[in-house]
């Protein structure tokens, strides 16, 4: 399912699409910049990607059939290809084979009345999504949403072996789709395939028996099953969990016969390790090339990435730095734009996209931080725009964004921001900081018609234009060719602004500072445990008694009660009545 759309003001009815995309926008990727969709009749909001149309139906009956748009799905929109599931594979098949393609766009039209997968993060009960069970039990806690029932499970010959959950999900229950495990959703059309049923239940059973991975958290060698890969050769240093593994590689047979356990001493059993799936550089590079079977090559860049510094939150000091030409003068470069060596071989190299960067020198002893670093301010937006260049084999609208914005601070949202430079109009309680009116504004029909215009402020304001919904509303205020609508609604959402957010923030602050006080309190009372426990150990004493001593007791009852407090302080359901009054109008 996807988010009406309008016409982009490049759109050309009588141009067809230039090229397709180089890869499809398949669920979890989205697409949110505006590109050439197809769509088909009196279903506006089934898309089928360029690259879609291009390898299933042009050479069909049916290629004359989708009408083919240009979309802009507008702030904070995104849009998936609807076209890519074993169901529509099976379908299609079916159609040509027979041709008749009325059940395929039977399907097409119903399939968008029902919820979309809400993935590995699960979605509240309550939402009215429907789940799908195995009809005997065998692979114990597995659930699947109705749209992956309709999109993979309809699609091959296990569809009678599940029936519906009987249960209703509970309101107050997170409930997530098993199918969104990359290893089970790409698995199971292949042992569907083989009519090998007892393989999936085996498959599933060890994919979900396994602890989940997160981005910077450790485990010990011992705790997981660690992989590498074997041939070629191994990658010096790299570890894979294994949850990882089996999603990004094990589902691909020709893939995963490259990799193997690793071995540890025993010595070595309470080494901390990361998994290296979980490394931006190295997920994007398994992303690019590991994920369309392109091993070897995979290989090559994995083993590049893995050799160069890790791209550190801190700072890197004297690194490997990439940079872009300013393409306003290819002489030199665009300023405060930095990639590491590391992000530079795990995204732009192994994309085919590292010519069109060029070496940076800095004087030694210099740090920099990688602006493809997660914690880096701009991040998601330089990411949203290298995807583009990705899927779209045009690297010009990524250049043009960093050129634009490298120089700009990043929109500080609701913070009160004091002799700042301003565009918009602060009588009309309309204030837009440099990075929303460069994002937004500029280029529209009011660009120059507000009486602020890059001007610094001495006392304090904050950007009215970062929330998707006043994007959105100045939008409509270009469409009709009046800020009036616009300004007035600026000037209600003010009003609520200040009867709301300083309480708030005032609020997390304080609650901040109680939690870093906890903290250290916590800290210091542990320490002083552990000192007690050694002392009394090497004197002769019981460690474990002592930790109860009076002094500790109290000390840690004090500790719970002050927990206790944060967590349940009075003044929180008054903070969450004013959120919600300010969400109203966000």
């Amino acid at each position: 399912m996807n988010i009406p759309a309008t016409y982009g003001s490049g759109w050309d009815p009588s141009r067809p699409p230039s090229s397709p995309l180089y890869a499809c926008p398949v669920p979890p990727e989205r697409l949110s910049f505006p590109t050439y969709w197809y769509r088909l009749p009196n279903d506006d909001d089934f898309l089928i990607c360029t690259k879609c149309y291009e390898d299933k139906l042009r050479s069909t009956p049916l290629a004359g059939l989708p009408r083919y748009d240009y979309l802009d799905f507008g702030p904070g929109s995104s849009a998936t290809c609807d076209f890519n599931s074993p169901r529509i594979d099976s379908l299609l098949r079916n159609a040509v084979a027979s041709n008749n393609f009325q059940p395929l766009l039977s399907f097409a039209e119903q399939r968008l009345s029902i919820k979309p997968c809400a993935g590995t993060q699960g979605i509240k009960g309550g939402n009215g999504v429907k789940w799908f069970k195995p009809s005997d039990d065998e692979i114990p806690g597995f659930v699947c949403c109705e749209a992956c029932h309709e999109d993979v499970l309809l699609g091959t010959n296990f569809a009678p072996r599940f029936s519906p959950y009987r249960e209703q999900q509970p309101t107050d229950q997170v409930w997530s789709c098993d199918l969104a495990v990359p290893y089970l959703r790409r698995s199971l059309p292949q042992f569907a395939w083989k009519g090998d049923w007892h393989g999936f239940v085996q498959a599933c059973r060890r994919r979900m028996s396994l602890p989940e991975c997160a981005a910077g958290v450790s485990a010990t060698a011992i705790q997981k099953t660690w992989f590498n890969t074997v041939r070629p050769s191994p990658v010096p240093d790299m570890t894979i969990c294994e949850a990882c593994y089996l999603d990004r590689a094990g589902w691909q047979v020709d893939v995963a016969q490259n990799f193997a356990p690793i071995s540890f001493n025993i010595d070595s059993h309470s080494t901390r390790l990361l998994c290296d799936f979980r490394i931006a550089p190295m997920a994007a590079c398994a992303d690019i090339l590991l994920a369309h079977g392109m091993f070897g090559k995979w290989h090559h860049f994995a083993a590049l990435t893995a050799s160069k510094p890790s791209c550190d939150p801190e700072g890197i000091v004297d690194g490997e730095w990439y940079g872009l030409p300013d393409p306003t003068d290819p002489t030199r470069n665009i300023e405060n734009f930095d990639i590491c060596a590391a992000c530079h071989a795990g995204w732009n190299q192994s994309a085919d996209w590292g010519h069109i960067f060029r070496r940076l020198t800095y004087s030694p002893g210099t740090s920099r931080i990688c602006d493809f670093n997660p914690s880096a301010p701009a991040y998601s937006e330089y990411v949203d725009k290298w995807n583009q260049m990705y899927f779209t084999r045009d690297p010009a609208p990524f250049i043009d964004y960093v050129s634009r914005f490298a120089s700009l601070t990043k929109c500080q949202g609701t913070k009160q921001l004091e002799n700042a430079a301003w565009y918009g109009d602060p009588d009309a309680s309309l204030l837009i900081c440099p990075w929303c009116f460069e994002e937004t504004v500029r280029g529209t029909r009011f660009a120059s018609a507000f009486p602020l215009q890059n001007i610094q402020l001495p006392t304090g304001h904050h950007c009215s234009l970062y929330s998707p919904r006043m994007r959105k509303k100045y939008a409509e205020a270009c469409e009709q060719q009046s800020l009036d609508p616009l300004f007035h609604f600026a000037a209600q959402r003010e009003q609520v602004y200040h009867q709301t957010v300083p309480q708030i923030q005032a609020f997390l602050a304080d609650q901040r500072q109680k939690m870093e006080m906890l903290k250290i309190a916590g800290q210091h009372r542990a320490s002083s445990v552990g000192a007690l426990s050694i002392y009394n150990a090497f004197s002769g004493g019981n460690p474990i008694v002592t930790n109860y001593s009076p002094g500790i007791v109290l000390s840690t009852l004090n500790y719970r009660h002050q927990l206790r407090e944060l967590e349940y302080d009075p003044r929180r359901p008054a903070m969450m009545q004013l959120e919600a009054q300010w969400k109203e109008v966000e």
